[in-house]
């Protein structure tokens, strides 16, 4: 066959398929439009599922008349003046080709006012075909109607879901670029009824509020760390507000609302051990780091990016999240939590690797760094600590920049035995190694104190013991609050904490007096071979022992004989589900799969065991959950309890 070149309209139309998927991304290239030119109030409005109508209005910059049809040609911009911004991208939107991609298989009605114009323009167009422009009076901003999304392309518009589908996508964009943008009041209507409605106050907790409720809002913990030019702040669900999929995890690169893996892996590595196994935490975090270490020219969409670095950006990321839960306790009331200050901190991040890899430039660099410490001014009381040797965007040596003053951090009191320390979990010493004895699972040290005494005071909650009921909660009394504490979960946190503190410190096992032999699978002894470095990092000494079998010389310390076996091949089985993972997923799976000599549901305590285990709580810093996630206390506030038997309304 003869080689053409295609006419305008069929190559219009092919570039529009590349933005134009369904509404929601129409949605999202107008609201990317409004923030870029400056909007502070946007309302967005869909018929049919966006299908059959949308518009989206704004108070923006408008456009000016002369350059109305322009806007409508493929690749016009305001946004990029040169080839050389293509590394220095400061704008949601760049291309130039949403307005021309959507005219080209849809009605449009697009009227605007440029600020200091008496009047405004009204253009139409229909499939990019009879374009017809006209004066008319409309306020300062743009308005953009769009109405039978792909009419011309009937093959496209069978593909579409049903409305009530796509509306629900265009709802999940709105909400995405709320978060992302909480000075931007932005109101959502479907089919007439107003589904979200944010203030625009700079204030993210109010925009999730808005787009998750009160409780949700209320419950995620704040997260405003920064390190190198590299900031994240945000606010993170776990517990019970883990979401069975991805879909409430939004993250933000410079106000871009992206789908990030590099992110969402840091994220959950975080929170492994906050949130039930299968499930997933909630977010909304935007990083702020210098344009030049990011691509955000690698998806048609712009939905994806792409990091210069992408294993130290993840290490970064983890570090500066895990920020966010610095000073939680396994035992700490949901008031003590909440009060927590929402302030920005200052994170030291060791460097992963030496100096020695090609970046930018030196002057580059610091003034990349100096824009982002301007931009910075101001807002949340951030502030950038640099680290002379190493950045997580470049891999030069630099000048170190001075930092600006950083707000006092008001300390997490602790017990008075404790010292204060900047982490989330600290170092437990080392427990002098026994005989074993295997009488009996490892159980909770005998205490001097006696029932229904009170314990040591640990930010200013009294917690008061009540009792056991049914052999596996424990009841106690803290303020105006009545706490059920799971005794198994609580005591598998306190083993896992120290068997970790052990792990760090090398003393993690313990020898057998007798050698344990196990016959395995071909497949169970393959897994070992191929594993033998991290079950001997996580405590066990395993040795091949004739064909099919091995011995088990060592086991972590925690283990008693009576679980010996079973613990083991528990172990051996979470190794076999993260057999490709990272040795350091593979390592912590052994590691929680081992914490099975914890006291069980229906094992009877002594009231100096119950004591004991509620004083290691109240001391042990540690997140409130198991090491699979299940929490370990529930609290009963005296105001729940008065609603409950009609003493206050």
């Amino acid at each position: 066959m003869p080689i053409r070149i295609l006419d305008a309209a069929t190559v219009g139309r092919i570039a529009a398929g590349e933005v134009v998927e369904r509404p929601s991304s129409v949605v999202k290239e107008l609201l990317e439009n409004a923030i870029d030119a400056g909007a502070t109030a946007i309302t967005v409005e869909i018929k049919g599922g966006g299908i059959d109508y949308l518009r989206v209005t704004d108070n923006g910059c408008g456009i000016e008349p002369n350059q109305v049809r322009l806007a409508f040609e493929n690749h016009a911009t305001s946004k990029l003046q040169s080839a050389d911004q293509l590394d220095d991208i400061r704008t949601l939107g760049f291309r130039g080709e949403a307005l021309p991609s959507i005219a080209s298989v849809s009605h449009v009605e697009m009227t605007t006012r440029a600020r200091g114009q008496e009047t405004g323009v009204r253009l139409n167009v229909d499939g990019g075909e009879n374009m017809r422009v006209a004066e008319a009076g409309c306020p300062e901003g743009t308005t953009f109607v769009m109405r039978d999304l792909f009419y011309n392309l009937p093959v496209r518009r069978a593909f579409l879901k049903k409305p009530a589908y796509e509306g629900g996508l265009v709802a999940d964009t709105v909400a995405r670029l709320m978060m992302g943008n909480p000075g931007v009041a932005v109101r959502f209507i479907n089919n007439g009824q107003t589904v979200y409605h944010s203030f625009g106050d700079n204030s993210l907790r109010n925009a999730v509020f808005a787009v998750y409720g009160k409780a949700a809002a209320e419950q995620m913990v704040p997260v405003d760390a920064a390190e190198g030019g590299t900031r994240i702040h945000g606010l993170i669900g776990v517990g019970e507000l883990a979401k069975s999929t991805r879909a409430h995890q939004a993250f933000f690169i410079n106000g871009r609302a992206v789908r990030c893996t590099t992110l969402t892996r840091a994220l959950e590595e975080v929170c492994r051990t906050r949130v039930t196994i299968g499930l997933y935490p909630m977010c909304a975090l935007n990083v702020t780091l210098p344009p030049s270490a990011v691509n955000v020219n690698v998806h048609p969409n712009k939905l994806e990016v792409r990091f210069k670095d992408e294993a130290l950006m993840r290490q970064v990321a983890e570090h500066l999240l895990a920020t966010a839960f610095e000073g939680e306790r396994v035992l700490q009331l949901d008031e003590e939590r909440l009060a927590k200050p929402a302030v920005a901190r200052a994170v030291e991040v060791r460097p992963v690797r030496p100096p020695e890899a090609p970046g930018v430039s030196q002057s580059e660099y610091t003034a990349a760094v100096d824009r982002e410490l301007e931009k910075l001014k101001g807002v949340g009381g951030g502030a950038l600590r640099e680290n002379p040797a190493w950045s997580p965007v470049t891999a030069s040596p630099r000048t170190v920049v001075p930092p600006r003053p950083v707000p006092p951090i008001a300390p997490v009191a602790r017990p008075v035995a404790a010292p204060v320390e900047p982490v989330a979990r600290p170092a437990v010493p080392p427990q002098p190694v026994p005989v074993p004895t295997f009488a009996r699972p490892v159980r909770p040290e005998a205490s001097q104190v006696t029932l229904g005494e009170a314990l040591p005071e640990a930010n200013a909650a009294k917690y008061r013991v009540i009792g056991v009921l049914m052999k596996t909660y424990i009841l106690a009394e803290a303020g105006d609050a009545l706490v059920l504490i799971d005794q198994h979960a609580a005591h598998e946190r306190l083993n896992y904490e120290r068997f970790m503190a052990q792990v760090e410190a090398g003393q993690a096992s313990q020898q057998l007096l007798t050698p344990l032999i196990l016959r395995l699978s071909a497949r169970e002894l393959a897994l070992v071979n191929d594993n033998l470095d991290v079950l001997k990092e996580a405590g066990y000494d395993v040795e091949p022992f004739g064909d099919q079998d091995i011995q088990v010389r060592a086991v972590p310390m925690i283990l008693g004989k009576a679980e010996l076996k079973p613990a083991f091949m528990d172990a051996l089985g979470a190794l076999d589900k993260v057999r490709t993972a990272a040795v350091d997923l593979r390592r912590a799976e052994i590691m929680q799969m081992s914490c099975k000599s914890a006291v069980k549901g229906g094992d009877p305590l002594t009231d100096s065991e119950v004591e004991s285990l509620i004083t290691q709580m109240l001391k042990t810093g540690a997140p409130p959950t198991c090491p699979h996630g299940r929490p370990v206390m529930k609290s009963i506030t005296r105001r729940e309890l008065e609603k409950m038997f009609k003493r206050i309304q």
